[in-house]
């Protein structure tokens, strides 16, 4: 029996089905006690009753549990609930195999990293004794950030079991003229022969796979089942090469001896095919990034013939400037490698016509092995500098390369061994030197320097990148630890104005994501903020600190809107400022211009889940409900963990009559904040519109509980109240939550959430209070 959406299997959720095989059918799911999404697996209630079938299933779940292993689906759990045997497992986003191949094949430098992949896979499984015996396309996902990964053990064996009633054919039984069946196409001539079977299956079907990823067609083909099989143990097919002459003679030979008929004849493990396609992808790599190519001069500068007047061959494409890594001895150094790589990316953001990749999307590749093409077609890089940094005492290593995203070639490569007090020397050097290799000219009003240092205390510099190590972290604690740096640094150079535009956006984050009253904290953002100005006029991070504070906490909208502005003029890249520019424009119902700010934002950063949040709350704000909640989907494939677009999404839900979806989402948020009391208050506000007002009273006692030790703002029981349209409880609430200065009041015009009080003569009495006309 299928599951629909909204069933719950103990505290597992069910949302939507994602397909179904020999052993079971598959479902997303939300496990509400975690908030994340899995896939669960559950055995059809008929074959339940079926010892022997029952028997398989939970040997499928010990097997995967044996199988810890990055390109294979991870095993979670094993449960039963009501009458249902179910599995839950790892939640791969991305795209199955079959839907990646092409009618002419894949590219040679794909199939070598997907079939690196798989055979790692079977490897490790292999050398547990675990064969898949189901292995085909539709069993091998590419995940978004290009993992392989082999699902469905289905029809996985023990290779110690004997039973010769584990030599099951193939999960398909049905005869269709015309038709190529699925599952049998993989099988090996042994399991088609329903032979006793050994892990080999598996390298034949591996085989069988590399066939098709190098031409896109399958080696065996019939108009039946039994012509397929008949292929299988007749047949001969014709080597790769002669589809693809591009093909690498050593791809034909791997293809080749994997699809032997005879498992003696094949390649003996899947360790053996892993090393064969390590030593591929060594000789692809040795031919696509020459040391010296014929597009470049000794020097390693780009030959000026490719390039026209004005810029080079990558003008119009931007430059990310990905992590370099750390290489000091002490891990802790890891802040002074992000800190060198912020200043390059802020240096190069200062030379007109070299679009820069923003910080937060150039950052989410970090920890990664990913191909640049990967990352020069997910931030529309033409280029990209890596390198590294290596701190030792008074000295640093840096290392830098720059490569053609588009085909892998290196354009330049430099290390720099300096004082540590050359540092801002060296990172001016490596921005001038790209500019130079990229052939952008710099402006005359960046022609002295690109990067100008604000303090020539070492110490007081050091503290500064501690500080937005920490400040990049936007948890509570690295809030606050930030704070303390940046603390530190003015301490040691009373004069440093990033320092205190630091302290600003550090105060106004927390005031931001409710972690302090306003009062306690808006005030100290202002005067940080102030204080920069005073230092650097011309500090944009600044203005958009003294913007917010001006018409969320002082409810001055004019002057709000001339420090967006100046910020506007002075840095248009800066991304932060987009991000709550468009908030101070709906605010004051222009909702046009708000969605369009919030566009140039992602824009500027596409990779980032913040940026895509931004126009996600833009949508949401215009009501335009159905593109916010595509937009909270795509926030949530950048990043499954970022809380706020659960939020938003069950605010969608909530406001279109969809309540048990939004309590579904709001249970995410609640999870993942550690039932904070923002969290809470929405999932009361879904259960209040539902209907279910003991639910929503309870937790209002549950927010009151956690006031007792917390800053919890007034406006959390003002919008519980509101869902029951208790209107005569929520507007003392409100009121409270004006006089608390609440941030989120700034919008309260437009938000749709307080819809029921809108027709209250006291709502128009609030907006008047917090300096909004109706």
């Amino acid at each position: 029996m299928a599951l629909s959406s909204g069933t719950k299997l103990a505290h597992y959720a069910i949302q939507s089905p994602l397909g179904a095989g020999g052993m079971g059918e598959v479902y997303r799911a939300t496990d509400t006690k975690l908030g994340r999404d899995v896939a669960l697996k559950v055995l059809p209630a008929e074959m339940a009753h079926d010892a022997d079938r029952l028997a398989r299933f939970r040997r499928e779940a010990k097997a995967l549990a044996l199988l810890d292993h990055p390109n294979i689906v991870t095993i979670h759990t094993v449960e039963e609930c009501d009458g249902f045997h179910f599995l839950t497992m790892q939640l791969v986003e991305g795209q199955p195999l079959d839907r990646l191949i092409p009618a002419g094949g894949l590219p040679v430098e794909q199939i070598v990293e997907i079939a690196s992949g798989l055979a790692d896979a079977l490897a490790a499984a292999h050398e547990k004794g675990i064969m898949h015996r189901d292995l085909k396309p539709a069993n091998v996902m590419v995940s978004n950030e290009g993992r392989v990964k082999v699902l469905d053990f289905g029809l996985a064996k023990d290779v110690g079991q004997t039973d010769p009633a584990d030599t099951t054919l193939t999960a398909a039984s049905q005869t269709q003229v015309g038709v190529v069946m699925g599952t049998p196409a993989y099988m090996s001539p042994e399991q088609a022969a329903g032979r006793r079977l050994d892990h080999r299956t598996d390298i034949f079907s591996m085989g069988v796979v590399l066939h098709e990823m190098s031409t896109g067609r399958r080696p065996f083909e019939g108009a039946s089942l039994a012509e397929l099989v008949s292929a299988i143990l007749r047949d001969t097919p014709p080597s790769v090469t002669e589809a693809r002459p591009d093909l690498p003679s050593d791809l034909a030979r791997i293809v080749r001896r994997c699809l032997e008929k005879d498992p003696r004849h094949r390649v003996q493990t899947a360790r053996d095919v892993s090393n064969e396609f390590r030593d591929l992808s060594r000789q692809i790599s040795a031919r696509a990034v020459p040391a010296r190519t014929a597009s470049s001069r000794a020097d390693g500068v780009a030959d000026s013939g490719s390039a026209g007047a004005g810029g080079g061959r990558w003008a119009g494409l931007a430059i990310a400037v990905l992590p370099f890594a750390n290489l000091s001895s002490d891990p802790e150094s890891e802040f002074f490698a992000d800190g060198v790589t912020e200043e390059i990316i802020n240096a190069l953001a200062q030379i007109k016509n070299l679009p820069v990749v923003a910080r937060s999307s150039a950052f989410s590749f970090k920890g990664r092995q990913v191909d640049l093409r990967t990352v020069g077609a997910t931030l529309n890089a033409g280029t990209v500098l890596e390198g590294s940094v290596r701190k030792s005492g008074d000295r640093v290593r840096i290392v830098a390369q720059l490569i053609n995203a588009a085909d892998g070639y290196q354009i330049w490569s430099e290390r720099y061994d300096r004082q540590l007090r050359d540092i801002f020397e060296v990172q001016d050097e490596i921005a001038r030197t790209i500019a130079e290799r990229l052939k952008v000219a710099i402006g005359p009003e960046t022609a002295e320097t690109l990067v100008r240092p604000e303090t020539r205390d070492l110490e007081a510099y050091q503290l500064y990148l501690k500080g937005r190590f920490h400040w990049n972290k936007r948890s509570a604690d690295g809030l606050q630890k930030a704070i303390e740096y940046f603390q530190q640094a003015i301490a040691r150079d009373p004069n440093y104005a990033v320092a205190y535009a630091g302290v600003a956006d550090a105060y106004n984050l927390i005031s931001f994501r409710n972690v302090m009253a306003p009062h306690a904290v808006m005030p100290k953002a202002k005067a940080a903020a102030t204080k920069s100005l005073e230092l650097d006029p011309r500090r944009a991070e600044a203005h958009v600190s003294l913007a917010y504070a001006s018409f969320t906490y002082d409810r001055n909208w004019p002057a709000a809107g001339r420090h967006f502005e100046r910020a506007e003029t002075l840095n248009p890249a800066y991304v932060a400022g987009h991000a709550f520019y468009p908030l101070y424009l709906s605010s004051l119902g222009r909702s046009e211009e708000s969605i369009s700010v919030a566009k140039r934002a992602l824009a500027l950063d596409p990779a980032a889940a913040a940026a895509s949040h931004v126009s996600a709350v833009q949508l949401y704000l215009a009501r335009l409900f159905e593109q916010s909640a595509q937009q909270c989907q795509q926030t949530l494939e950048l990043d499954p963990n970022y809380e706020p677009a659960y939020a938003v999404l069950g605010q969608v839900y909530a406001l279109t009559g969809r309540y048990e979806e939004a309590a579904v989402e709001f249970e995410k948020s609640v999870a993942v904040t550690q039932r904070s009391s923002w969290a809470l208050a929405l999932l009361g506000y879904a259960r209040a519109r539902s209907g279910a007002r003991s639910q929503a009273m309870d937790i209002i006692d549950e927010v009151k509980a956690i006031s007792k030790s917390s800053f919890v703002s007034a406006l959390c029981f003002a919008l519980v109240y509101t869902g029951l349209e208790e209107a005569d409880e929520a507007f003392p609430w409100l009121k409270n939550a004006c006089d608390e200065r609440h941030n989120r009041l700034a919008y309260v015009k437009v938000e749709a959430l307080w819809d029921p009080l809108r027709s209250d003569p006291r709502f128009a009495n609030l907006l008047q209070e917090f300096g909004i006309e109706e």
